[in-house]
């Protein structure tokens, strides 16, 4: 018996309801009980638009988005801030630098240097002497100061062959040494006066003498000093460096030399610490005995613990809360600022061990895990 017109136009209408609502997931159990022969299905079937190989990565867009908003704010602030707001974004840049330098040896050797101050102080000492007492321009006197400040580091590195407790003293004796050299030795050092009077750097015939032009002078130094401090981090000396926190006898087995490849870091903090006290000496026309104290050395590392170490950023975000809290705190509460970094140190410790760039991306990874749940949950729906 034949089938009737209707009979034909339902069959065609079922297989178009199949086709369509069941485009690239036809199964055979499913055209079995539509009552559709599969050659019949294999007709009907689309193929499904070929994926896009390089989708747009939308949290790559805003890290680039949030880098350049940056760059721009960085670039404008002299220009719409005041003196004082420049003065200090300049500290920042400076602080953070040193608290980088520092860092170097505890986020990615595992050693707490106490007495970093020391190269801070005598780079911006060697660079002073040498531009007032000597008359030597703005590239000698900077090369003296870094000089100075890395000889010291070499000299002293003998310190990284002890290790804990044994390296937190010997560091703390070495900014004592400092300090005391530049407080007693005045003929050299001008004692508790210090050095003042220093001038403006002088580049190619420029003179850095405006605030807002040594602001940009600083902010590429940083930026060149923070790009290659990312390059070495991410070499395999780096690599190497956070191999020797975790297990130096492992790393000793496996035939690294632990003791160079911590000289050598111990050397490049210094060089850097040294470079921020050069900067340092430049922004403040003056430096002193206190630039080698204690007090410098232990704001370095609550910057470092503050911000997160083992980062880039994390430093000068640290300096950045320590900076204002002290600009704030000894102009409105005198008596209680120190208090107050005492309490935010605290707080770190307790509740944000990692620090605040610890916090944030321990947010973005909670973030991350929600959603990558919901997407399984999702796929796993019927």
């Amino acid at each position: 018996m034949r089938p009737s017109a209707r009979d034909t136009s339902a069959a065609w209408r079922r297989r178009l309801t199949l086709s369509t609502r069941h485009v690239g997931r036809l199964r055979p159990h499913r055209i079995a009980a539509a009552g559709v022969r599969p050659h019949s299905a294999r007709a009907c079937y689309i193929a499904p638009a070929p994926m896009n190989r390089n989708p747009l990565n939308w949290r790559r867009v805003a890290a680039s988005s949030a880098w350049v908003l940056v760059a721009v704010v960085a670039l404008a602030a002299p220009r719409v801030l005041d003196t004082f707001w420049t003065s200090l974004l300049i500290q920042i840049l400076v602080f953070g630098l040193f608290a980088l330098s520092a860092d170097l040896l505890i986020g990615h050797v595992g050693l707490l240097p106490m007495g970093h101050a020391a190269f801070f102080a005598v780079g911006a000492y060697a660079t002073a002497i040498l531009e007032v007492r000597h008359g030597q321009g703005f590239v000698l006197s900077v090369l003296g100061g870094l000089v100075a400040a890395t000889l010291l580091a070499v000299v002293f590195g003998l310190a990284v062959r002890t290790g804990d407790v044994y390296f937190i003293l010997l560091t703390l004796a070495l900014g004592n040494v400092v300090w005391g050299a530049a407080m007693r030795w005045t003929s050299f050092t001008g004692g508790e006066n210090g050095v003042s009077n220093v001038p403006a750097p002088v580049i190619a015939g420029f003179r850095f003498q405006r605030l807002d032009d040594y602001y940009y002078l600083v902010l590429a130094t940083i930026v060149a000093c923070a790009l290659g401090y990312r390059k070495l981090i991410s070499s395999p000396f780096g690599l190497t460096l956070r191999g020797i926190r975790e297990s130096e006898s492992r790393m000793r087995a496996l035939g690294y030399r632990v003791g160079a490849h911590k000289l050598a870091a111990f050397v490049l903090s210094g060089a850097l610490a040294g470079l921020a006290g050069v900067l340092y000496i430049y922004w403040n026309r003056f430096v002193s005995p206190a630039a080698a104290g204690f007090l410098v050395s232990a704001e370095a590392v609550l910057m470092v613990i503050l911000g997160g170490s083992g980062t880039v950023l994390g430093p000068f975000l640290g300096a950045a809360v320590i900076i204002l809290i002290r600009s704030y705190g000894s102009a409105y509460f005198v008596a209680w600022w120190m208090t107050a970094m005492g309490l935010v140190f605290i707080a770190t410790v307790l509740w944000a061990p990692h620090g605040l760039l610890g916090v944030t991306e321990r947010f973005r990874r909670g973030r991350r895990l929600e959603m990558a749940s919901q997407l399984a949950s999702e796929e796993t729906r019927p």
